[in-house]
């Protein structure tokens, strides 16, 4: 049979279009496996965590790039979520531990030590608050593009004095931090650190700590990194922390088993100390160091008995290996959120009992080198985008706008935790409304 040339040329562009197709496909698999483990893994924690629907969790939190494309389904005990059939991924949830995202079928999920977290419910009616802050927060809890907060909470001399909170959710629905989770793995090293301290020991000693990790940093480079280059993003690790692409960030979170492991597995790409480059995979790292059974408990252990008093809901949940993720899971009610936040104003004191080294909430706050003086040690410090928020303030922030401000000066705490398009909330003119109402009112 002869084929007519015009045949010929529809067949030819066919076969090109498909091959085309085909390597798109093969060229976007790897973000479209990240984005519906994301879709999978968040939808997971808010259904199970805060009790909401599939629905309205695509809706209201899957609202940006393809994730609303996502499909989801719930079990007993999981959240199944596929795009379209071309990408098929699964979180799991566990009474006590929340939801972990399987990145590896072949790996068994691994148990969590020391995991026996449930929030204590708040008794007694939302705090209004005095009409003096009845602006700021109105202001707080306004839409911005993408969502708006979802629970905000002032706080001064270590009492709320105001709360408000979104429709569907109140003084008892955790709600996730992301990146401010990072200021609570280091709060928690500051725990490790003070078990270790000998009597009259300082914790800057401590810092200075080389060889980490013996038998994964063989190298020089990685050898002298310590501590403190950790904590202030100097390590000189090659990481990229971008988001919406394939980066080291987005790797780790969405498709490794032990993420801690693969941070670690990073090559130097400057030495210590010579440029800041912010890294969730820095602060896994030190959660890695922090969970040492063999030393003073796991960093499941160790976290819940710090906070067991100044946050009781907290939950930071864990990868399939096991180890909390410290830099990006951490949930806890608003309330919880401020108390943080006070007890980094009360120098990791609670209750009367010194629970941290002295000075080390201090340390925290002190300048990372490159930072532009923006950043401390896992704790961000006022930079221009605020030039009202006092010299003395410091605060933990996290993606989407997640923020808890701690401000000295003031005896207060502000606490804003939501879900939107990120940097698009206007926390100066938040804070600025706060600190102003609070100037005029009686103290």
């Amino acid at each position: 049979m002869r084929i007519s040339p015009a045949l010929r040329r529809v067949s030819i562009l066919f076969i090109l279009l498909a091959v085309l197709v085909f390597a798109a496909f093969l060229w976007f698999k790897p973000l479209l496996n990240i984005g519906t483990g994301y879709a999978a893994k968040h939808a997971c924690s808010c259904h199970f965590l805060q009790g909401r629907e599939l629905e309205e969790i695509s809706k209201h939190d899957l609202n940006f790039s393809v994730l609303g494309m996502v499909g989801l389904e719930a079990t007993d005990n999981e959240v199944r979520g596929s795009f379209l059939g071309l990408t098929d991924r699964r979180a799991v949830y566990r009474e006590g531990v929340g939801c972990t995202l399987i990145n590896d079928e072949d790996k068994p999920l691994a148990e969590v030590l020391g995991a026996a977290a449930g929030a204590k419910k708040v008794k007694g009616a939302v705090v209004e608050g005095p009409a003096s802050l009845a602006k700021a927060m109105d202001f707080g809890m306004a839409p911005v593009p993408g969502g708006g907060a979802r629970g905000l909470v002032v706080m001064q001399d270590g009492k709320v004095i105001a709360e408000r909170y979104a429709d569907g959710y109140d003084q008892n629905t955790p709600l996730l931090g992301w990146s401010m989770t990072k200021t609570l793995t280091a709060l928690t090293l500051g725990n490790t650190i003070k078990t270790l301290l000998a009597p009259g020991a300082s914790a800057d000693k401590v810092v200075t700590l080389k060889g980490l990790f013996p038998s994964v940093w063989t190298d020089s480079a990685r050898q002298q990194i310590t501590l403190a280059d950790l904590l202030h993003m100097n390590s000189g690790l090659s990481w990229n922390e971008g988001y919406g692409n394939l980066s080291d960030a987005t790797i780790m979170l969405h498709e490794m088993p032990d993420m801690a492991f693969y941070a670690a597995s990073a090559p130097a790409a400057a030495p210590r100390n010579t440029t800041w480059n912010y890294s969730s995979g820095s602060t896994n790292i030190l959660a890695q160091f922090i969970n040492q059974p063999s030393r003073v408990g796991t960093f499941a252990e160790q976290y819940r008995k710090l906070f067991k008093d100044v946050a009781p809901s907290l939950l930071i949940e864990p990868s399939q290996a096991g180890l909390p993720v410290g830099s990006s899971y951490g949930w806890a009610t608003a309330r919880d959120w401020a108390n943080l936040g006070q007890f980094m104003l009360q120098d990791g004191i609670w209750n009367g009992d010194t629970l941290l080294p002295p000075g080390w909430v201090d340390y925290l706050r002190q300048p990372a080198a490159g930072s532009e003086g923006v950043y401390g040690a896992h704790t961000w410090l006022p930079g221009p985008d605020m030039p009202s928020l006092p010299k003395d303030a410091y605060m933990m922030r996290g993606f989407q706008d997640q923020r808890v401000f701690v401000i000295p000066s003031h005896r207060m705490v502000i606490a804003r935790l939501g879900h939107g398009v990120d940097q698009s909330t206007d926390f100066e003119g938040l804070v600025t409304l706060a600190l102003q109402s609070r100037a005029k009112s009686p103290q």
